[in-house]
């Protein structure tokens, strides 16, 4: 906070004014699948780099009908799962059954348990749904100290996770249809639009090629990499591969 405050004093200001669970991390109350994105536009972009080249109107089909068959196959893969909660929420639960049948369980009450762990004890409350290694309270999802109490009661896991893991919040989330619009001819345009003059936005075309892709900043780490097409092998080329049975002139093999 003090470097923030020596580069910009505002929004040094700006923060503070602010509680701190909204921008920083570890004051947040709850963590939900373990995901954080900064927007969302950045993640179309790759979708629709193709489409951008388009005429706006078709464009605009483009869109409608990626999202139509997005949609689609959503709302039928909640459909068709057996499971109470998602498929990405069943494998996580999976994967601590295992480590949590090896933890010795003593039921305190009806709902708390002493969990013990290479001899260090949690306490579980699954009526309050917390823990004390606090991964409970974080994901909302059962812990594998919460996991191993649940078992203790032969009690279904999926009665512990926050309602946005459900199946039915996973189903409503895609229950929406997005219909075509149809031809140009069929809509009902007020007469109010129709009078309005849009002119093209006052904007010079800079000089040189137009970018398509955006700059990766130097703290953001590439995932890009180079495979050389003859031995099939990653990062390196032609000049550096030793693998490939013909050898190039100026290679590391050749000098050697």
């Amino acid at each position: 906070m003090s470097d923030i405050a020596k580069v910009d004093k505002k929004t040094y200001d700006y923060l503070i004014e602010e509680p701190p669970e909204r921008w920083k991390r570890s004051c947040s109350p709850r963590r939900r699948y373990n995901l954080l994105t900064t927007n969302i536009i950045e993640s179309m972009n790759s979708v629709l780099l193709e489409a951008r080249e388009l005429p706006i109107l078709i464009m605009m089909d483009f869109i409608q009908v990626k999202l139509q068959r997005w949609f689609d196959e959503r709302r039928n893969e909640a459909e068709g799962t057996f499971y109470d909660v998602s498929c990405w929420v069943e494998e996580e639960l999976k994967k601590k059954i295992d480590l949590a049948f090896t933890f010795n369980v003593f039921p305190v009450d009806s709902w708390p348990s002493r969990v013990e762990e290479e001899g260090i004890t949690f306490l579980v409350d699954l009526n309050k749904r917390t823990c004390d290694c606090f991964q409970f309270q974080f994901d909302e999802l059962p812990c594998i100290h919460a996991i191993a109490a649940i078992e203790k009661r032969n009690i279904k896991k999926s009665n512990f996770c926050s309602h946005w893991y459900l199946k039915e919040s996973w189903m409503k989330t895609f229950e929406r249809q997005i219909h075509h619009v149809g031809h140009t001819d069929s809509w009902i345009v007020p007469e109010s639009v129709k009078s309005q003059i849009v002119k093209p936005p006052d904007f010079k075309v800079p000089p040189g090629r137009r970018q398509k892709k955006r700059h990766i900043p130097t703290t953001e780490s590439s995932k890009i990499t180079f495979k050389y097409g003859r031995c099939r092998r990653i990062d390196h080329n032609r000049t550096s591969c030793i693998y490939s049975p013909t050898v190039h002139q100026f290679s590391r093999k050749h000098r050697e």
